[in-house]
């Protein structure tokens, strides 16, 4: 479907920072049918595009030799839409979270910074310039959902709606506890769960991205195919099915299948 309108405080886009772009580039080609288009006046290696029908929906760049040097693995970083980024990253020391990178700009694409809440969960904001955000959202292929999971859900939850004004309509997961969908823009716009106990205690808290597929059971057996690593089997949950998986870089995300409707 087409990108819905996004306004602040929304999902718009969604990064993997890679140790081996040409790698992430042949894997997610195989797995999703992602075309990759480097950006013009850029080297090949700088940033990449992925698109669906001439559509972008996610980016890769390469990591840091620094970063890949203290062990960091491969991860996907989700960007959520603000209207003016230095007035929002000004408050996040003062209400618990850490600036990880200060508001920069990216040429006329628009100005980014990272930062984690006070559970450890890093996300980028994204003031846009050009670049708004994703072209299509919930098709096969395209963005989704984005979940933290985290060890203290409720010190991320605050931290989020003072910061951003997210509301929150709470799910009650049982032996899992309660699942906070963060409202934003009048609409669902992602989730907060404590980390699952079936997760390795390696992974740290993190914002997981979502993207849809057409059979879950197919795109996990094709992850395996590709020399990637399914975490979590396909699941069924209340809204759909689901599996937990690993590109082979050790870049964690979820594909999804929504229950018919």
């Amino acid at each position: 479907m087409p990108a819905v309108a996004l306004t602040h405080g929304m999902f718009a886009w969604t990064d993997l920072i890679a140790h081996d772009p040409a790698d992430a580039k042949d894997f997610y080609g195989a797995l999703f049918g992602w075309q990759p288009t480097a950006l013009p006046d850029q080297p090949a290696s700088a940033y990449t595009l992925f698109t669906i029908n001439g559509q972008r929906v996610a980016g890769l760049t390469q990591m840091s030799e620094t970063m890949k040097g203290q062990g960091v693995l491969p991860m996907w970083v989700s960007y959520i839409l603000v209207d003016d980024i230095d007035a929002v990253v000004q408050r996040v020391e003062s209400l618990g979270g850490s600036i990880q990178l200060p508001p920069m700009d990216i040429e006329d694409s628009g100005r980014m910074s990272m930062i984690a809440d006070p559970s450890g969960g890093s996300v980028c904001l994204w003031q846009a310039g050009t670049h708004g955000g994703a072209e299509c959202f919930n098709d096969p292929g395209c963005m989704s959902w984005n979940e933290l999971l985290s060890r203290d859900p409720d010190a991320a939850a605050g931290f989020y709606a003072e910061l951003l004004g997210w509301t929150y309509q709470p799910m009650d997961l049982g032996e899992q506890g309660i699942y906070q969908v963060c409202m934003a823009g009048g609409r669902p716009n992602g989730g907060i769960m404590a980390m699952p106990k079936m997760i390795p205690d390696h992974v740290p808290p993190h914002w997981d991205v979502y993207f849809t597929v057409e059979d879950v059971d197919t795109a996990a057996a094709r992850v395996a195919d590709l020399g990637g690593q399914i975490v979590v089997p396909p699941t069924d949950i209340s809204v759909g099915r689901f599996s937990y998986v690993a590109d082979r870089q050790g870049g964690h995300f979820t594909m999804f299948r929504p229950s018919e409707t």
